[in-house]
């Protein structure tokens, strides 16, 4: 037993006076927690505790899990990497109600994938403050046996369940079709989940060269090289090839209606697919950035940021189960250059292709998809927590220890204040990086006391000193729970 586990075994914590919300159904209730567990939930229960929480007028939510984070994530050959690390990275998402995170594993050049792992493990278990977990990132040449035992290895040592493939980056990171079936067939023989990063490589690559010879370089082209049909082809084209295998699968930040289509029509066939897309995809458009110049830097992902009228079909799809959850492909990089940086956003000013890709939104998740979901009209309470919590929990081989609250779960646990006001800033953020997609977005709804495994790490939207002391675990995962 760790210390902390030692010294927190006893400590109840009461959470009183609130509505509890899981994806089944809300209860007006209490919820009493002792040490890591929640071991009760009830009404007007003559429960003693150590320590009361207030949350009369507030709701109870599972802590959120996002699946789909970069935290000093090494990219371009690891010749430059993202801004947050775990530990600014993880108290972002203790901000933002969000209590587990699953990042990625990048095989280094000079070392072996399980080795990566390993370092990569230890330095996040020395900085995060909430739980986390990480997904394989399968190389090319996965049929080469160094690759394919490292897979064998992760997955039954470590609990590495979940395996992400490049459909995209030919010469770098991108699989081909035949080494997406083979690693296919391997996480199908030992029950992994496969991830797909869906957009054809070689279209992208295609586009993108027409451009530069047409003399389009600058930061607002980027979106012209990764158009619709790229996605949509790949996603099509990976539903087929897990299809011809009979493996679920799992496609990342989905951004084109043309490619949600493909997911719910692949769901409405009956086949194991999920989807998942990100904030960024709902709230923010071509619109907000096209006019920026190089400050349109900041808006580069990949797939990209569409055009506003992309949007209302991907809302469709999210709140029907076309689309299945709600992560956000955290890849935070500073637009200023700091000094203990390498290289960020602005490191090659007018030319797209050297643009670092990825955008801040580790911290703003929830409360967006609040804002624009819950309040706008899209979502309603349980599929809020199904799409941020519940769903990520069952699919990487989590739940029910996490994604509920229920007797025997984890305390992970938000109190949200659907009232409380707030105005959404980069100065008023967390993450390391110094802009925010959403700045100046007010939202009405906050996590404004948030608990990770008994934990009470935020407090009336105040770090706890117990989130300087302790630290969250790793978390080694079962097979996805599919239906």
């Amino acid at each position: 037993m760790t210390m902390e586990s030692a010294t927190n075994a006893g400590h109840t914590t009461l959470i009183a006076g609130g509505t509890v919300v899981n994806a089944e159904g809300f209860v007006r209730a209490d919820v009493l927690v002792r040490g890591e567990r929640i071991v009760g939930i009830g009404v007007e229960q003559a429960w003693d505790a150590d320590e009361t929480i207030d949350a009369t007028g507030k709701y109870i939510l599972p802590g959120g899990i996002d699946v789909h984070t970069h935290l000093e994530y090494p990219i371009d050959g690891f010749t430059t990497r993202t801004a947050d690390d775990f530990a600014t990275g993880s108290v972002a998402a203790a901000f933002g109600g969000t209590t587990t995170f699953i990042d990625f594993v990048k095989k280094r050049p000079d070392a072996s994938l399980f080795d990566t792992f390993v370092e990569r493990r230890s330095i996040a278990e020395s900085k995060s403050i909430v739980d986390f977990g990480l997904h394989a990132i399968v190389p090319p040449l996965v049929q080469q046996p160094d690759v394919h035992d490292d897979l064998v290895r992760l997955f039954t040592e470590q609990g590495v369940s979940s395996w992400k493939f490049f459909m995209a980056y030919p010469g770098t990171q991108m699989v081909e079709d035949d080494e997406l079936l083979a690693g296919m067939d391997l996480a199908l023989k030992l029950g992994a989940f496969p991830m797909v990063h869906a957009e054809n490589g070689h279209m992208v690559n295609r586009a993108a060269q027409q451009l530069l010879d047409e003399g389009k370089t600058a930061e607002i082209h980027h979106v012209d090289a990764h158009g619709h049909s790229q996605e949509a082809e790949a996603v099509h084209r990976a539903i087929v090839l897990a299809a011809e295998v009979g493996t679920p699968l799992y496609v990342v930040h989905v951004s084109s209606e043309q490619a949600a289509a493909e997911i719910a029509a692949a769901r409405s066939e009956g086949l194991p697919v999920w989807g998942e897309t990100c904030p960024q995809y709902l709230v923010t458009a071509l619109e907000d950035y096209q006019e920026l110049g190089e400050r349109a830097a900041g808006y580069i992902c990949s797939p990209p940021i569409r055009e506003r009228a992309n949007q209302a079909a991907l809302w469709k799809y999210l709140g029907a189960d076309g689309l299945s959850t709600l992560a956000t492909d955290h890849a935070a990089f500073c637009m200023e250059q700091p000094e203990d940086l390498p290289p960020q956003k602005l490191r090659s000013p007018g030319y797209f292709p050297k643009t670092p890709n990825g955008v801040p939104g580790l911290e703003d998740r929830m409360m967006v998809a609040w804002e624009a979901g819950v309040v706008g009209g899209a979502l309603d309470l349980c599929r809020f927590v199904e799409i941020t919590a519940a769903r990520p929990a069952k699919l990487f081989g989590m739940y029910p220890n996490k994604g509920t609250i229920s007797v025997g779960a984890d305390a992970d646990i938000v109190v949200w204040d659907p009232e409380a006001d707030h105005t959404i800033t980069a100065a008023g953020g967390h993450s390391r990086t110094d802009y925010n997609l959403y700045e100046g977005m007010r939202v009405s709804g906050l996590p404004v006391t948030v608990m990770s495994r008994g934990r009470t790490l935020i407090l009336d939207r105040e770090l706890q000193e117990v989130a300087r002391t302790t630290r969250g675990r790793y978390l080694a995962r079962g097979a996805a729970q599919l239906f």
